[in-house]
């Protein structure tokens, strides 16, 4: 008998969910807002197991056979992928909530960074004999995942993939972690306005006035990319990837404007033994991909 995944990813103003097959086709998506409850971290709790109930009756009715489930969401993880240990200033109340309890079904959990590389590795690369990949989330902040011999890579703690922890700036600004001058502080969203002496409010903002020809746009932004460049070729050292793919909305919105400068400060910095070069691609999935992630994960894990 065919089995099918739920995938379900916690969101800042959304939660998303996707059903899969086990051959990753994505059978049913679809999303809920929840802006205007989203400091009430046990309306969050509430929405997301009515959310984890429904689809599983829905699809009992309907198939007569149980759906298997993960979530998707920020923060540290358990070693047993069953609840969320660490999630500093977003969503506390969910924090050492165990999902499997209250629901009365196995419900794994996984980063959402781990969630989105899971979905890009194997909907696209997987098939094609990548074996060692690295991705990277450009948004409000900057995560990743890592795979490696074809497993998604955890870690101890589960923390592996947060590479937006990094240093690039020795002198910089700390972030949470204590790391000075991090890659999150200066590619991701939150920072902009700092790093922009408060002229632009967002990162799109950001690339437009660079598209426009605003010289001092054009200097910020290229320092922005300049130090992912550096990041990713210092990571390519570390991990030696065949692969790098970068997603989030950064990547999606700025596209060639971010794609076409980084190629070539990786060009500059990448060390390439007899000219081999790690591949960079773009994200294909989008803003479902943490669902989608999340799906594969709970086929991956199925007891």
């Amino acid at each position: 008998m065919t089995k099918h995944f739920l995938g379900i990813d916690i969101g800042g103003t959304k939660i998303k969910t996707v059903i899969l097959n086990e051959v990753g086709d994505i059978l049913e998506q679809d999303e809920v807002l929840t802006e205007d409850d989203a400091i009430d971290t046990e309306f969050w709790k509430k929405k997301i197991v009515a959310k984890i109930a429904e689809k599983t009756n829905q699809y009992a009715e309907k198939n007569n056979r149980s759906l298997q489930c993960a979530i998707s969401a920020p923060g540290l993880v358990d070693k047993k992928n069953q609840m969320i240990l660490h999630m500093p200033e977003r969503l506390q109340g969910i924090e050492n909530f165990n999902w499997s309890e209250e629901l009365q079904q196995d419900i794994k959990i996984i980063n959402d960074g781990h969630s989105a590389c899971l979905a890009e590795y194997e909907s696209f690369y997987k098939g094609q004999g990548i074996r060692h990949m690295l991705m990277l989330t450009l948004g409000t902040g900057v995560g990743g995942g890592i795979i490696v011999n074809g497993d998604l890579y955890q870690g101890d703690l589960q923390r592996a993939g947060h590479v937006g922890h990094m240093t690039v700036a020795y002198n910089g600004a700390p972030t949470m972690t204590n790391m000075p001058g991090s890659l999150e502080h200066a590619v991701g969203n939150f920072s902009v306005s700092e790093r922009t002496q408060g002229r632009y409010k967002s990162v799109r903002e950001l690339v437009d006035a660079h598209k426009n020809g605003e010289e001092n746009a054009t200097g910020w932004w290229l320092e922005s990319v300049q130090k992912l460049g550096v990041a990713l070729a210092s990571l390519t050292n570390i991990l030696s990837p065949e692969l790098i793919v970068l997603g989030g909305g950064i990547t999606a919105g700025a596209k060639d404007v971010l794609m076409e400068p980084l190629r070539d400060f990786m060009t500059r910095y990448e060390w390439r033994p007899k000219g081999y070069k790690v591949k960079l691609e773009a994200a294909r999935h989008g803003s479902f991909a943490g669902a989608i992630g999340a799906a594969f994960f709970a086929r991956n894990n199925n007891s």
